[in-house]
């Protein structure tokens, strides 16, 4: 009876370890599968989303609108003003602030898609092919840790739960003029929208040193045949 205990005990114990994902591959695999972005994303040719963000400011909407091969604009808004504009048009990308002197020289070229594929609503899909490279760092708690590196050699951290495989969580730290900025976001409620099987996080909440940023997706909407003229640089 000892025996048959110690061997089914083994048994369980290599199941789960034969479970354990081992490399950013496989655990970005998983994710991908889980969200069924990889399943889904390519009949999707373009994306509006709309989000509502809480701050210690006051509240914004903000509109991205994504088309595929990847293109987006952002905008957010507040109390009827533009707060900021980003379009990026595949090949330049444009930063514009709705009060004036937060205005940024245009980016092109290489420089403008490093910043702008972090912005791919599946980005996890794409990286490689945008350039970017991956390290599995190990398990933290319930997450696999994966550390992305861009062009620059800029690098954040996304946390991927062990079980569920989904993205839970993600760290980035920014060098600037004004001194070094490390934000956390954490991912939550994922579900589908009218139109495609794909899993969203609707609530995103960034922990920043000026407070903490609620945004609540209120709605996605899929393949509604934007126009070029929705990314062009103004």
């Amino acid at each position: 009876m000892k025996k048959l205990l110690f061997l089914a005990l083994l048994i369980i114990s290599q199941l789960a370890n034969a479970q354990k994902l081992t490399t950013a591959d496989e655990v970005v695999e998983k994710y991908l599968e889980v969200t069924k972005i990889k399943a889904n994303a390519a009949a999707i040719t373009d994306m509006v989303m709309s989000m509502t963000s809480e701050s210690p400011r006051g509240v914004a909407e903000t509109e991205m609108k994504y088309a595929f091969p990847f293109k987006y604009t952002m905008g957010v808004y507040a109390n009827g003003m533009t707060i900021m504009n980003t379009t990026f048009d595949g090949e330049t990308l444009k930063s514009v602030s709705g009060f004036g002197g937060g205005n940024q020289e245009p980016k092109k070229g290489a420089a403008a898609k490093n910043d702008a594929g972090k912005m791919n609503p599946f980005f996890e899909m794409d990286y490689k092919t945008n350039g970017y490279t991956s390290s599995l760092l190990g398990e933290e708690g319930d997450h696999y840790v994966i550390e992305f590196k861009d062009v620059d050699a800029k690098t954040w951290k996304n946390y991927y739960n062990v079980k569920t495989g989904l993205k839970d969580k993600s760290w980035t730290k920014t060098e600037s003029p004004r001194g070094t900025f490390e934000a956390t976001s954490t991912y939550e409620n994922y579900k589908a929208f009218k139109g495609s099987e794909i899993l969203f996080p609707t609530t995103r909440k960034q922990t920043t040193g000026m407070g903490e940023i609620t945004s609540e997706t209120q709605s996605i909407k899929f393949n509604k045949g934007l126009k070029p003229k929705e990314f062009e640089i103004k």
